[in-house]
């Protein structure tokens, strides 16, 4: 009995290793693409979602790209609702400071505060940029101090 998956493998051309910036790109764009198909109603989109189209048809250099990912997913994160079942996105109403202890409120803000964080520990995101995001995107929607919001978080 031959083992063909071995043969096959063998055969194949390896994938070609992308560059940063290509990964980047194909980051922004599969984004893009899921964004676009989770808005039935093109008018609620955040307008974050067309400065990352933007900065994708003007090939802007990968910093650029990361930072603009970066708020949209903040925005995505904090101004929808998904639909389990068809991954649609809806304007929420849910009011973040009065929920600061739902156990799913920490979760989603301490996720996207360490996908920041773990931006810059990779060199995709610059420490000022990342803070100004972070400070204007997340802290502010808790109304906690910088300070509280990492308590809050525990760091």
């Amino acid at each position: 009995m031959s083992d063909f998956g071995s043969d096959f493998a063998s055969a194949m051309p390896e994938k070609p290793e992308l560059t940063m910036e290509e990964k980047m790109n194909q980051s922004a764009d599969d984004f893009l693409a899921n964004m676009d198909n989770a808005f039935t109603d093109k008018s609620i989109a955040p307008p974050e979602l067309e400065a990352l189209r933007e900065a994708r048809k003007k090939n802007a250099p990968p910093l650029e790209i990361a930072s603009k990912i970066y708020e949209l997913m903040i925005e995505r994160g904090m101004r929808y609702d998904e639909d389990p079942d068809t991954g649609r996105l809806t304007p929420t109403d849910f009011d973040i400071p009065n929920n600061l202890e739902v156990p799913e409120v920490k979760k989603e803000f301490s996720h996207l505060y360490s996908y920041g964080m773990m931006l810059m520990n990779r060199g995709m995101l610059e420490a000022e940029p990342l803070k100004e995001i972070v400070i204007e995107r997340l802290i502010k929607r808790t109304g906690l101090s910088p300070e509280e919001f990492d308590k809050w978080l525990g760091y």
